[in-house]
């Protein structure tokens, strides 16, 4: 085998380990992508826990103010009724600021995962003009020293 065709072999082959990569990374890409929206449905799912947990403790804060009141034959009223309704409060504002950090994460994830799919794009289109610049410089070296003599 002679050198031009060692050098067109070779050209051939950094071509296609050229666009190899590129399909490589497109498919790493995707991958990302997949793992974004995974980790967007755990926290819709992490918003639902909290839901029902802060649900619960409303709950077991009402019963338990009740059940102390009429076991010390308190009316919920007045004191205790606004003491109540307090607590409730700060609970409604705690699950609020919680939920809003997963809004706020979850917001963040869709961000990541938007500029991820644009570097994708912009990285799978360098690696297929690397590949075609090779290509062309690939085919000019072997057509100057191999190639035509019509000069």
């Amino acid at each position: 085998m002679g050198a031009g065709a060692l050098f067109a072999a070779g050209t051939a082959l950094s071509v296609g380990s050229q666009l190899m990569g590129a399909y490589t990374n497109k498919k790493a890409a995707k991958n990302e992508q997949q793992q974004y929206a995974l980790q967007a449905e755990q926290l819709e799912i992490q918003k639902g826990i909290l839901t029902d947990q802060y649900r619960q403790q409303r709950q077991k804060l009402q019963g338990d103010a009740v059940a102390v009141a009429a076991a010390n034959g308190v009316k919920v009223s007045g004191s205790v009724a606004e003491s109540i309704s307090n607590s409730l409060t700060q609970l409604g504002l705690e699950e609020s600021r919680q939920k809003f950090n997963l809004d706020m994460e979850k917001a963040n994830l869709a961000y990541e995962a938007k500029m991820s799919k644009a570097n994708a794009k912009s990285k799978f289109l360098a690696s297929l003009l690397n590949a075609g610049a090779s290509g062309m410089k690939g085919y000019a070296t072997y057509d100057k020293y191999w190639g035509s003599t019509d000069e």
